[in-house]
């Protein structure tokens, strides 16, 4: 893990969360919070710190997961209240070998789809589609949080950061 990463212990509670809901009556297996650790570790933050946030959900035929880094919001100074998402690389070359096999990487992008950036922002991802521990996963690594999400860290003036 990278050292401007928080720790992601946060990852394994969210999947326990959908364990404990449950959904359509199958239980999150434990080699899911594995794989979606290991895919959040391949975010690097070009600046400061970020925290990962993911969303997942079984289908019929797949696990679907969707990745992404939560916005900071600043706290005190002129900036106060102001969320801002994180610019950040993500090492694809590395997401390729947590499948085994990878049958599909794709880049979608729509630059052109007549809503503004920041509604925009969530229509661009990465998707990747193959096989992890015998199962079939699809998994979307995307430029910013969903909508709904709040601030994922906040930023003092002081440059402490806290979880949210």
């Amino acid at each position: 893990m990278s050292h401007s990463h928080l720790a992601i212990r946060h990852l394994i509670r969210q999947v326990d969360n959908y364990a404990a809901r449950k959904q359509q009556g199958r239980k999150t297996p434990e080699w899911l919070a594995g794989f979606v650790q290991r895919a959040a570790d391949l975010f690097e933050p070009f600046s400061g710190m970020a925290r990962p946030g993911f969303e997942c959900f079984r289908s019929d035929d797949r696990w679907e997961i969707s990745i992404f880094l939560g916005k900071t919001e600043r706290v005190g100074g002129p900036a106060d209240g102001h969320q801002s998402p994180v610019n950040f690389s993500f090492d694809v070359h590395a997401l390729c070998g947590l499948f085994e096999p990878l049958n599909t990487l794709r880049w979608n992008a729509f630059p052109d789809c007549g809503l503004e950036d920041e509604q925009a922002i969530d229509l661009s991802f990465l998707l990747a589609e193959g096989i992890v521990q015998g199962e079939s996963v699809s998994l979307q690594v995307h430029a910013g949080p969903p909508e709904s999400a709040g601030p994922a860290l906040k930023r003092y003036d002081d440059g402490s950061y806290v979880t949210v």
